[in-house]
Order: C-alpha cells, then sequence, then structure tokens
C-alpha cells in the first residue's frame, strides 16, 4: 500500500500491528506514548517556553512503556524490549521523573458483564445528562443510553440518575450479576453506606439499592481515564430530548466509536 499522507502512514501502521503479541501490542503502546509525550512537549514549548528535548521526549516514551509493560502481563516479550526497559530502569534515578500511572478500562470476567455509567452537570447552565455501556467479556457492546435529567441542581445527582436509568435498562434485558462502575467516588460511597445519604436523593437512591439487590450488581470505581465511554455518551445526551438506546455499536454517535474502539483493543491512558 502506497502512503501519500501523514494520516494515511499512521492508520496503516496501526492496523498492521498484532493484537494477539506481545510485541504487536507494545508497538501500538509505545506508538500512543511517543505521540503523547510529543504533545505534552509541545504545549510546554508553546506556553511555558520550555524548549523541546528529544531526549526527555524518549525517556518519558520509555517510562511510560515500562509503566504499562508492569501493569499488564505481556508473555514471551522480545529481549530487545527487556533490555530497553532495563537500560531505563537503571538510569532512572538520574532522570528525576516521575513514572506514569497507566489506566484502562478492564473486560469482566468472562460470562459476565460490565456497565459503565457517568453523568454530567454544568452549573453555569444547569445542564445535567447521562449516559451508559453495558459490555460483555470481549468489550462487545451489548446496549448504551443517554438521557437528559431536568431539574437537576448537582453532580452527585445526575450519577445517582445515570447509576439508576443503567441499572434499570440491564433490568429490563434480563441481565443478572452485573458489574457496575461509576467514576464519582461520593456515589460509590453513598450506595455502600459508607457516607449518608442526601435527604433529596433519598427516593432515588432507594431504587438504586432495590435494583442492586435484584441484579446482584457489584458496583465499584472505576478513575475517569477507565470510564471514557460513559462519558461521551453522558456528553451526547445533551442532543436527546428524551432516553436514547443503541444496541448496535455501529449505530453509535461518531464521537463515542473512537473510545469504545480503544476501550475494546485494551489501550491504555497514561497520566503524567
Amino acid at each position: 500500500m502506497e502512503v501519500t499522507a501523514v494520516p494515511d502512514g499512521v492508520i496503516s501502521f496501526l492496523t498492521h500491528l498484532s493484537r494477539s503479541t506481545s510485541a504487536g501490542r507494545l508497538a501500538r503502546c509505545t506508538f500512543m506514548a511517543a505521540l503523547w509525550e510529543i504533545w505534552r512537549s509541545r504545549n510546554r514549548a508553546r506556553f511555558q517556553g520550555n524548549n523541546m528535548s528529544a531526549k526527555h521526549i524518549i525517556s518519558r516514551t520509555m517510562l511510560s512503556i515500562r509503566a504499562i509493560s508492569t501493569s499488564f502481563t505481556f508473555q514471551k516479550m522480545l529481549q530487545p524490549w527487556l533490555t530497553a526497559l532495563r537500560q531505563i530502569s537503571n538510569g532512572e534515578q538520574n532522570l528525576k521523573l516521575n513514572i506514569p500511572t497507566i489506566v484502562r478500562w478492564l473486560t469482566p470476567p468472562k460470562g459476565r458483564l460490565k456497565l459503565n455509567v457517568d453523568g454530567a452537570f454544568k452549573k453555569t447552565s444547569g445542564e445535567a445528562r447521562g449516559g451508559g455501556i453495558l459490555r460483555d467479556h470481549d468489550g462487545n457492546m451489548c446496549c448504551a443510553f443517554a438521557k437528559v435529567y431536568h431539574g437537576q441542581n448537582s453532580s452527585l445527582a445526575t450519577d445517582a440518575f445515570a447509576l439508576r436509568d443503567g441499572l434499570l435498562i440491564c433490568s429490563s434485558r434480563g441481565v443478572s450479576e452485573v458489574l457496575v462502575e461509576t467514576d464519582s467516588l461520593n456515589l460509590l460511597h453513598i450506595v455502600t453506606r459508607q457516607l449518608p445519604c442526601p435527604w433529596e436523593l433519598a427516593c432515588i437512591l432507594q431504587d438504586v439499592t432495590a435494583k442492586t439487590q435484584n441484579l446482584k450488581a457489584e458496583i465499584t470505581y472505576a478513575p475517569r481515564d477507565a470510564n471514557k465511554v460513559a462519558d461521551c455518551l453522558a456528553s451526547h445526551a445533551i442532543s436527546c430530548p428524551q432516553l436514547v438506546t443503541w444496541n448496535v455499536w455501529a449505530d453509535l454517535p461518531i464521537f463515542v466509536k473512537g473510545p469504545y474502539h480503544l476501550d475494546k483493543v485494551g489501550c491504555p491512558s497514561i497520566r503524567p
């Protein structure tokens, strides 16, 4: 295939990398980590007056790859990778750099489903909306939803309504023993009774508790970087006059498909 433009070259490179081998996955992660570090270095140069340093970009990229290889299991790693990672590990003290944190969405165990939900609230405009997605152990979408919530006045309330609606959809589809992830620690602590429930949310959280028991749902916390698809769905809800559901991933809004596919292939997010 003849490549005549940079975007074509990037797509060609990524699509020809094997997803089933350690070398292919590491090459994909290295490419994304290098792009991220170049972008960060460019922003520091433009907005903070720092000089761009190729050595710094390479060092940061290798630290990211080392963090990825440590956080996730890569079997049969090639010797050149091991040698390079060992070198960056030995020189880490001289670099005086923090090792990046690696975050990614994790698939549920085989035979179980995972529901990710998120709410979004803008205090300045009073816009409240939520969204969620249900996926299987291969990362395939079972269904997704987005909804606007009128009359709400806090992010906690919108998170609670998104959780309630996600559980309702699971119940209507006969799902049981679902794993649920939210990026709201406050909501998680209230649902698990580590924090008292605000009186104005008592009714909605009673619904959540009942549905949680009926579905045998296990609710846990997920960092925002591991909850991007639900976040994008919540953002899309502003254009939905009422509850909208999707049953096929191909019908999802275009800007939701990107994070969906990145989750599906296990692409991690890198936190500085």
